[in-house]
């Protein structure tokens, strides 16, 4: 991925991103780059070099003139959240980059489909289970205990949350489709949110949880990453945002097919 010369200013909000070699952490890096400074969490150094960016400084005026040294404001962080001391690592090397966090965004996840019969599926869920849940969860946990506990008025002031990628699949039965795991995983990232949403509340500390169907493949990443940024500037806590397509879509789809048109181009990421 190439620079970028517009870069987020000084104030903007600085969120800790875990997955960010994924799909909807790509699309979070790529789209809202210049309206956070992230500190981006991949799996492998290989992941973090791919998507590394710096802010490139020139003076208009003096155009030729060398640029200062960049100020980073994507600060690439690789650690592995199968390892138990990750999270505490993470929290501080974001901290130590920023000097403060005002969001944390939680779309790490880990795929493991299989069948709640199989014995070897049944022994791999545990892992599951820490990487897409109680990892990502002590990663919040410490960000709290290293920085927000102390400043409730300036958290509220801030706006300062958490935002759980969970998904539809947390509530819905896709029957003989394997997803036992991957559905466990996401139900109790739900309830944790809620349940962590009444414990940081007297902190100021917002905890919200995003729960989106497919994408892109039945919601687009834009819509995702909308609902992203509300939950992120509102005030709510404790809710479970669905994001899924709107009602109408189907509608307007069908009025086209009975008049005998194609449907129009969408285009997405």
């Amino acid at each position: 991925m190439t620079d970028r010369k517009s870069a987020a200013t000084d104030d903007a909000r600085v969120c800790l991103l875990l997955g960010a070699g994924g799909r909807l952490g790509r699309n979070f890096c790529r789209y809202l780059g210049t309206r956070y400074r992230i500190a981006a969490v991949y799996r492998t150094a290989g992941d973090a070099d791919a998507v590394r960016r710096q802010e490139r400084v020139i003076d208009p005026l003096v155009p030729d003139r060398p640029p200062p040294e960049p100020r980073t404001y994507f600060y690439p962080i690789v650690a592995d959240l199968a390892d138990p001391y990750s999270a505490k690592r993470v929290a501080e090397l974001a901290l130590a980059a920023f000097g403060h966090i005002d969001l944390v965004v939680n779309a790490a996840v880990h795929y493991d489909l299989g069948p709640g019969t199989s014995t070897e599926f049944l022994e791999r869920l545990p892992y599951q289970l820490v990487i897409n849940v109680v990892r990502p969860l002590q990663v919040a946990v410490e960000v709290y205990r290293q920085s927000w506990q102390a400043t409730p008025e300036e958290n509220r002031r801030n706006r300062r949350n958490v935002i759980n990628l969970s998904s539809v699949a947390a509530f819905n039965l896709y029957p003989d489709s394997g997803r036992l795991g991957y559905s466990a995983c996401k139900a109790a990232l739900t309830m944790a949110s809620r349940h962590l949403a009444s414990e940081l509340e007297p902190a100021g500390i917002r905890v919200n949880a995003l729960a989106p169907n497919t994408f892109p493949g039945i919601v687009s990443v834009q819509q995702v990453l909308a609902a992203l940024c509300d939950l992120d500037s509102g005030s709510t806590t404790g809710e479970v945002r669905v994001v899924d397509r709107d009602p109408t879509d189907s509608i307007r789809r069908e009025e086209t097919k009975k008049k005998g048109d194609s449907a129009p181009c969408r285009t997405g990421p």
